[in-house]
C-alpha cells in the first residue's frame, strides 16, 4: 500500500516554496531592470550617434530643439508632435513640429521605437486627443528629452563633450504618446530672430540668454535609482539622481539637474532646479561649462 503524504508534510513543501519564491522574486525584478537599462543604454547610444552623423551633414551645427509657427517666431514652449505628420491636423502643429529634436534626425534613427524607455509609463496628455481626432498613423512614443541649449549651437564650441547632456530622461518615467517629451532644459526664444546658447551674465534677458524647466511628470528613479543620458560625444552613461531626500536637502549640482527631492519616489516637486550664479541657465547643461568648474553661487531656484 503506497504511503500519502501528511498534512504537515505538504505544509513543510509550501512553506519551503513560498520561502523560495520570496527569495527569487526580488533577484528577477532586479534582472529584469537590468534588462531595461541596458536597452536604454543601447537606445541614447544609438541616439548619439545618429545625432552625430546628422552633424556631419549640417557642418557641426547641433539640431533644432524645436520648430517655427507659421509667423516665424520659435515655438519653444509648444508640444510638437512625433512624428509630425502622425495626424493630418491643419491647425499648423505639423509645421512647427518638424523642428523637434526627434524629426529633425529621424531620417539618421529611421527606427521610432528607439525613442521609447523600456521602463517607462505611457502619458497621454491632452493635446493628443485633438491630434488623434485626424490620425493617419501610429504616434511614437518618447522618452528620452533632448538638452535645449544645444539648439542650433556649434557642435565645435561645446567646452566638454563628454559631460555636456544630449538627450536625458530629466522628463521622469514618462513616454509622452505621439509628442516630444522635451526639451529639457528649454532655451528661451521668444522672437523670429535666429536663436542659439548666450553665455550667463548678470543681465541675461534677451533671446537664448535664459533657459526654462518644464515640469516632470513622474519619477526621476526609473532604473533603480538611475537613469540613461547620453552625451555630445555619443557616450551613454547611467546617471543616478534622487538620492538625498527631504525638504531641506540639496543635491550635488554638478551631477543633479533638480536641487531637491522631498520625497524618496525619487519626484521633484515642489520643484527646484539648478541655475548658474546668474540665475540664468540651467547649471550643467551649458554647452560652453567644463564640467568642472564651477564660479559664484549655483542657484536653486524654480
Amino acid at each position: 500500500m503506497k504511503k500519502a503524504f501528511t498534512l504537515i508534510e505538504l505544509l513543510v513543501v509550501i512553506a519551503i516554496i513560498a520561502i523560495l519564491a520570496a527569495i527569487l522574486f526580488p533577484v528577477f525584478a532586479q534582472a529584469k531592470t537590468a534588462a531595461k537599462k541596458t536597452q536604454s543604454l543601447s537606445n541614447v547610444k544609438q541616439l548619439g550617434t545618429a545625432t552625430q552623423i546628422y552633424l556631419a551633414d549640417y557642418d557641426d551645427v547641433m539640431p533644432t530643439a524645436f520648430g517655427r509657427f507659421a509667423t516665424g517666431t520659435w515655438a519653444w514652449s509648444s508640444w510638437h508632435a512625433v512624428p509630425a505628420d502622425w495626424s493630418n491636423n491643419t491647425g499648423g502643429v505639423q509645421q512647427w513640429s518638424q523642428g523637434s529634436f526627434h524629426n529633425v534626425t529621424a531620417p539618421y534613427v529611421k527606427n521610432l521605437q528607439m525613442l521609447e524607455s523600456p521602463a517607462g509609463q505611457d502619458l497621454t496628455i491632452a493635446f493628443y486627443n485633438t491630434l488623434n481626432a485626424t490620425r493617419v498613423k501610429n504616434p511614437a512614443k518618447v522618452g528620452y528629452g533632448y538638452n535645449g541649449l544645444l539648439h542650433t549651437y556649434s557642435a565645435t564650441a561645446i567646452a566638454s563633450v563628454s559631460t555636456t547632456p544630449l538627450l536625458t530622461q530629466a522628463g521622469g518615467r514618462d513616454n509622452v504618446v505621439g509628442f516630444d517629451t522635451g526639451p529639457f532644459p528649454a532655451l528661451s526664444c521668444p522672437t523670429a530672430a535666429n536663436c542659439s546658447y548666450v553665455p550667463t551674465s548678470p543681465t541675461c534677458g534677451g533671446a537664448g540668454s535664459i533657459s526654462y524647466w518644464f515640469t516632470p511628470y513622474a519619477s526621476q528613479h526609473i532604473y533603480g535609482n538611475t537613469q540613461t543620458w547620453v552625451f555630445a560625444d555619443s557616450s551613454a552613461k547611467t546617471r543616478r539622481l534622487g538620492m538625498n531626500f527631504g525638504a531641506g536637502t540639496r543635491t550635488d549640482f554638478r551631477t543633479d539637474p533638480f536641487a531637491n527631492y522631498p520625497t524618496s519616489n525619487g519626484i521633484s516637486a515642489p520643484l527646484l532646479n539648478w541655475y548658474d550664479q546668474n540665475y540664468c541657465h540651467a547649471f550643467l547643461f551649458r554647452p560652453d561649462w567644463d564640467g568642472s568648474t564651477v564660479t559664484g553661487n549655483p542657484i536653486a531656484a524654480y
